[in-house]
């Protein structure tokens, strides 16, 4: 953002919520500070542990921090050392071109413009032609059947994830976020089935890429 820009999103500011903000800067301070910090972690860490449950051979749950990666054998590269041509991953999506600072909490109750998700990820090689192929609905169009969304701003195919805030208000309040936190295995799952459609997807990418 230039200064041009900067300079305008100041006047559009509205005054009466500028003072309110700046009156209750503390608090907003301590709950933003706790809301990415403890909240979020821990929700995160519970639906990791959701996820991995729903995860079983042939995939292959691998621990990444926050954003976890599912790997399949037939979607390894077939040559070098990496995550694989193809792989599913815990990821956000944002829809804010500015992509101001929020926090898992507020992605997952879709209070801020971003998607959290189980993203459909491919290497940096492929990446070029996995763009093409989503953009092609007659080539996705069985991916999105399967329950995948494409995001037409970043090329990207994905199962959404949403909690409503209330029920993970409640979930909190209740010291257990173990069903709270099922959308993230339910994504995962959805993911999962769509296997064939999704093996169908890449090999139409590998070999469109091979001719390059």
């Amino acid at each position: 953002m230039d200064h041009e820009q900067r300079a305008k999103a100041t006047n559009r500011q509205d005054p009466e919520l500028a003072a309110k903000v700046v009156r209750s800067i503390g608090e907003i301070e301590t709950q933003f500070f706790h809301a990415a910090g403890p909240l979020s972690e821990r929700m995160m860490s519970e639906a990791l542990v959701a996820i991995e449950k729903v995860v079983t051979s042939p995939w292959e749950f691998i621990e990444n921090e926050w954003t976890p990666q599912v790997v399949c054998p037939e979607w390894k590269m077939t040559r070098g050392v990496g995550t694989g041509d193809m792989w599913l991953q815990v990821a956000e999506i944002s829809a804010d071109e500015d992509e101001y600072e929020h926090t898992w909490i507020a992605a997952v109750t879709k209070t801020v413009p971003s998607q959290l998700c189980v993203q459909l990820m491919f290497r940096r090689g492929l990446q070029e032609h996995a763009q093409a192929a989503i953009k092609d609905m007659k080539v996705i169009g069985p991916v999105l059947e399967k329950g995948f969304v494409r995001d037409d701003a970043n090329l990207a195919l994905f199962v959404p994830i949403h909690i409503p805030a209330e029920k993970l208000a409640q979930g909190f309040a209740q010291n257990d976020l173990t069903p709270t936190v099922q959308p993230f295995a339910k994504a995962m799952q959805t993911a999962l089935a769509a296997k064939p459609v999704l093996d169908k997807l890449l090999e139409g990418i590998r070999a469109v890429a091979k001719t390059k």
